[in-house]
């Protein structure tokens, strides 16, 4: 078919140029002219400028492609020395064979330039005049010759100037989108070439099976009508022989589809793209061929035919060359992998060519971080037969080079260059490792930028000492100018209010530049919660030491209702509701609303925060309570009034102190209760001032990764603040956080806590230290001094705990995460007692949920005593450390 249109193609373009063969007086027959010398009028330069203008007509006439020059040398002697008219132009003309004599003069008034050019037609004795161009100085000259050729054009040939181009044929394609592609236009000369040019262009738009042009005489010139034959509709794609791939993802990778033009090529290109297909998916073997039928009115139907043959999976990963490692070794760094045993599951096996692509980079990395510093990776070589797939990849190990001196050389900085040389990895390594290297050239670019220097540019050289097998490093510091902010732009708030933002960032319009201070600002803005995308854009200023800055931010809905229902331990069956807004107005703000209702407990919390009162970065929280909590003992109903009030006092450490009003009542009290519990039965009210000390260096609030939070607290009521109960608890909370790869996390915890009675007052059974459940000891409740006569647990006067955790990511996209942890701890009526620690160990999920943080973790008791639950599963909502 192809074959075919070519044949047409060149026939039809025969037809084109036999045309114009036959009527080569329309454009292909040049018109012989004659250029007369130009009368000059000026008052200076007459000869050159007499010269110049006709050396530029004459060049420019001959580029039109419609004139052959006749050499003035022919007819000067015949007009030298004589006044030009009209009849000795014809007289000369008629001599020297010109069909076109021109004409002229040029004027040069001042900077100002004018030519006046007529056309005498000899064999027509026709004159045509007031052919003009003009310009500003000498240099124009040759502007106005050419503006002066292109209109001589215009007279001389007039008659195959294109008066209307027409399109004939199509149905489908506009005809816009035809004249587009075409090079003839309405008021040029009709060419064979410029025809030629257009005919291949409609052709390769895809669309026609057949183009042809016709040419006929229009009132003002040639009407040109290209003739077209669309290509026909493809009205259905079939795939036959497809039995592993199904039809939506072949259909997926291909470029035509229904009721669109036929182009064969995108149908071969498009088997090409199946064939790929199948080859990622392991068909190695899979051909592919397609068909078009003819559907009559509808169309084409375009049908690919496959054969997909056995799935192979590659069976051996071989290397040539490695030494040092083994194959073992080299492939545990590939994505790549050879089939499994439950490759069905895993999919391990399948070649994916771009994957291999990258695990020849990932080896080439891993020698280098070996210190094989020419270390090459070939091209790795894949075979296959009927059974499966074989890749077989050759290496060249070189030397082992160790590291040699390293140094720093170039300009310095406020720190000295052994402090610097000490912190760098490299330096800590026996064999080179480029993982060090490219480490170390971010460490020392961010000590640059924390001290002003935004565009500073470091460098490692690396020299190998090839008979000590050792390599040099050197960093070359390069700082350039101190740079400062100037303008800080917020881009995409349109809630959240700009002070909002602005007194979060660690910078301000001024200051010297930081990177340690944008990483601050980032982090600060990321714990509000308030944005999906957080990205800081800097850009130099209007001077050179000037940056601008501007926080792309893209906002998340901070609103929030839901109901839930779970499951505790000691409530068994929870239900839950929350309505809150984290960013209350755009302020910032927190506003909530809490209800929690299980069997033995029903909790209502009402909260407010202003994060910055007063416009100063004074945190303050407002909370008021109503809890009701079924003991086995006694009920237990609290109301309670608090509010709180953190400043920071240095980096990462605030101060907070709060005041708060409890009026407790222990009611429903057992006949067979501890003594102690029946003696506070009642109503009691207690007032009392929490100051507390807080460290916190994590980068997350929610999931933290590095990093510790450290507080202290003190909690005193009576005495000078009334109420009916009098003491002080002293409470201490350590944790720590340790990146591990592959996102995992390990966490240890501790606290620590002491209760003291003031006033000879006894202390609140509620208020004494009962450990167990999610908070402390996962697994086991009510651990803590019992009354030996009732059996009741009354609680401690001191306590301690420790936990580890490993976190590890458990649905990445999600956020959701998996923990293993160890709990140990006690409390005591007094002192504290390492043998005696119960423990606990489980397993938990953790998730930052729709409806707010989740915890569902299940712990198993290892010393487990008699009539105890071997396990439990723990929940809540609202809290993750």
């Amino acid at each position: 078919m192809k074959f075919f249109c070519s044949i047409r193609t060149i026939f039809i373009l025969a037809l084109v140029l036999s045309y114009f063969g036959m009527h080569n007086s329309y454009a292909e027959e040049l018109k012989r002219v004659a250029i007369f010398p130009f009368h000059v009028y000026s008052e200076s330069d007459v000869s050159t400028l007499e010269a110049s203008i006709s050396k530029n007509l004459l060049n420019e006439v001959m580029k039109t492609r419609r004139f052959y020059v006749i050499d003035t040398k022919s007819f000067s002697p015949l007009i030298d020395g004589k006044q030009v008219s009209e009849e000795l132009i014809w007289t000369v003309g008629d001599v020297i064979g010109a069909d076109i004599i021109i004409t002229g003069s040029l004027t040069r008034l001042g900077n100002m330039i004018s030519a006046d050019v007529s056309t005498y037609d000899v064999k027509k004795r026709h004159v045509v005049t007031g052919i003009f161009g003009y310009g500003t100085g000498v240099d124009s000259i040759g502007k106005i010759a050419a503006t002066l050729a292109e209109k001589i054009v215009k007279v001389e040939f007039r008659e195959l100037g294109i008066e209307d181009i027409a399109i004939s044929g199509n149905k489908k394609i506009e005809d816009n989108a035809i004249l587009n592609v075409l090079k003839s236009e309405k008021g040029k000369l009709v060419s064979s070439r410029t025809l030629s040019d257009d005919i291949k262009a409609i052709y390769k738009m895809g669309y026609f099976s057949d183009v042809q042009v016709t040419i006929t005489e229009g009132a003002e010139g040639k009407i040109l009508t290209y003739i077209v034959e669309e290509k026909p509709l493809i009205s259905e794609i079939v795939i036959k022989g497809n039995d592993d791939i199904n039809e939506r993802e072949i259909n997926s990778v291909l470029t035509i589809k229904t009721r669109q033009v036929l182009n064969l090529d995108k149908v071969k290109s498009d088997v090409e793209k199946i064939k790929a297909l199948y080859n990622d998916k392991g068909y190695l073997n899979a051909t592919v061929e397609h068909t078009v039928e003819d559907a009559g009115t509808r169309g084409v139907l375009v049908i690919f035919i496959i054969e997909e043959h056995k799935k192979l999976l590659i069976e051996k990963i071989a290397f040539e060359g490695n030494k040092a490692f083994t194959d073992g070794d080299l492939k545990k760094i590939m994505d790549v992998s050879e089939r499994g045993f439950f490759h069905f599951i895993s999919g391990s096996g399948v070649l994916k060519r771009d994957k291999l692509r990258e695990d020849v980079n990932k080896l080439n990395v891993f020698y280098l971080n070996h210190g094989y510093m020419n270390a090459r990776v070939g091209e790795p070589e894949v075979r296959h037969d009927e059974k499966g797939i074989y890749i077989t990849i050759s290496i060249t190990e070189g030397k082992q080079f160790k590291v040699g001196a390293v140094e720093i050389a170039g300009d310095t900085l406020s720190v000295s260059r052994d402090e610097l040389i000490e912190k760098l990895k490299i330096n800590k390594k026996d064999y080179f490792d480029r993982d060090s290297i490219m480490k170390d050239l971010d460490f020392l670019t961010e000590a640059c930028k924390n001290e002003g220097y935004a565009y500073a540019n470091v460098t490692p050289e690396t020299t190998p000492r090839e008979m000590e097998e050792k390599v040099d490093v050197v960093y070359h510091i390069e700082k350039g100018d101190k740079i400062y902010f100037n303008r800080i732009t917020v881009v995409g708030n349109t809630k959240t209010r700009d002070k909002v933002i602005r007194r979060e960032l660690a910078i301000d319009e001024g200051d010297l530049y930081s990177g340690e201070n944008l990483r601050k600002s980032y982090m600060r803005l990321m714990n509000l919660r308030y944005f999906e995308e957080i990205n800081f854009q800097t850009e130099k200023g209007t001077e050179e030491n000037l940056t601008d800055v501007t926080i792309h931010v893209k906002e998340k809905p901070t609103g929030l209702f839901s109901i839930g229902a779970g499951y505790s331990a000691v409530d068994k069956a929870i239900v839950m509701a929350q309505v809150s807004q984290q960013n209350l107005f755009g302020r910032g703000q927190v506003l909530s609303l809490n209800a929690f209702l299980g069997s033995k407990t029903t909790n209502y919390e009402l909260s407010f925060v202003e994060p910055w009162l007063f416009d100063r970065p004074l945190w303050s929280k407002y909370d008021a309570w109503n809890m009701k909590r079924e003991y086995d003992s006694y009920d237990l109903d609290t109301k309670g009034l608090r509010m709180t009030f953190g400043y920071p006092l240095f980096e990462y450490v605030k101060g907070y102190i709060g005041y708060e009003y409890t009026m407790d009542e222990v009611m429903n009290v057992k006949y067979y209760a501890s003594r102690y519990i029946r003696e506070q039965e009642g109503e009691t009210t207690t007032s009392g001032v929490t100051v507390t000390l807080m460290r916190d260096s994590t980068n997350d609030w929610m999931f933290p990764s590095k990093g510790s939070l450290n507080s202290v607290a003190i909690r005193h009521t009576g005495t000078i603040f009334q109420g009916d109960n009098s003491f002080t608890k002293y409470s201490g909370n350590s944790s720590w956080y340790f990146p591990l790869p592959l996102d995992n996390v390990f966490a240890v915890r501790g606290r620590i806590g002491y209760l003291q009675a003031n006033e000879g007052k006894k202390l609140p059974i509620y208020e004494r230290f009962v450990l167990g459940g999610i908070r402390s000891l996962r697994g086991l409740e009510d651990v803590g001094p019992i009354d030996p006569e009732t059996g009741d647990v009354i609680g401690g006067n001191t306590m301690l705990t420790f936990s580890a955790e490993l976190i590890f990511p458990l649905i990445k996209d999600a956020g959701m995460k998996g923990v293993l942890f160890f709990d140990i701890g006690n409390a005591w009526d007094n002192g504290y007692y390492l043998d005696d620690m119960r423990k606990t160990a489980g397993v938990g999920v953790r998730w930052y949920s729709p409806i707010g943080p989740l915890r569902l973790e299940w712990g198993y008791v290892l010393d487990r005593k008699d009539g105890e639950s071997p396990y439990k599963w723990e929940f809540t909502i609202g809290m993750m450390m």
